[in-house]
């Protein structure tokens, strides 16, 4: 997150075009995983880490933005998680097991936090 707010204040105007390209890459792992288990998700993720750090032009950025962008996909600030609770969940639980680096998964944790994923909470509500 460093990082990224590092080149956000510098004016590094890529960082909009990739994050829309994150968010693309994210649409169509998710589609085309529609349906897996937790595991097969899991396995997946590792694999596609590698594309975050390439998007990111970063290992690090990579793999901070990694989990916030999966994230993100999902949930819309005006609608909340529209249908995708289970789906976002299931990602908490997908990160959790995977093989991708702990940077990562130390990311995909504050995600969980940050969007009130913790097991046991009400489906959190839209944030304004």
């Amino acid at each position: 997150m460093h990082e990224l707010l590092e080149r956000l204040g510098r004016g590094d105007e890529r960082l909009i075009g990739m994050c829309r390209q994150a968010n693309r890459a994210w649409s169509d792992f998710l589609s085309e995983l529609n349906g897996a288990d937790t595991g097969t998700l899991a396995a997946r993720l590792g694999f596609f880490q590698p594309t975050f750090q390439k998007i990111f032009d970063s290992p690090s950025l990579g793999e901070t933005m990694m989990a916030w962008s999966g994230f993100a996909a999902l949930y819309d600030t005006q609608n909340g998680w529209a249908g995708n609770i289970e789906r976002a969940r299931q990602l908490a639980d997908a990160f959790a097991q995977s093989n991708c680096s702990k940077e990562v998964k130390d990311e995909a944790r504050a995600c969980v936090i940050s969007y009130e994923l913790e097991p046991g909470r009400a489906v959190p509500a839209a944030k304004r």
